[in-house]
């Protein structure tokens, strides 16, 4: 009787690959998240979330771990931008 080949057979899941994937689903809601502030006017909050997801990502690779705490800080630094204007300018 053949028998049935079972997906972990079909597809090449290894190590990288996974990585690769969750790298590209975190991106995938954070540049999500970041439209949909972007879409409200609210640039700097889209653009803190922007750097940050991509520093993350960029962190998780060792090659590039400074400058993912470049993107990182630059992205915090923009998402404490939108909160001070938030707060100092009595926008809702």
């Amino acid at each position: 009787m053949p028998t049935v080949p079972v997906v972990s057979e079909i597809i090449f899941w290894d190590d990288f690959t996974m990585w690769i994937a969750v790298f590209g689903l975190i991106l995938l809601l954070g540049v999500a998240s970041a439209i949909n502030q972007a879409r409200k006017g609210r640039w700097y909050t889209a653009g803190g979330i922007l750097f940050s997801i991509l520093g993350i990502d960029l962190m998780l690779f060792d090659s590039f771990f400074w400058p993912g705490v470049f993107l990182s800080v630059v992205g915090f630094g923009m998402e404490f931008m939108a909160y001070w204007r938030t707060r100092t300018s009595g926008a809702v």
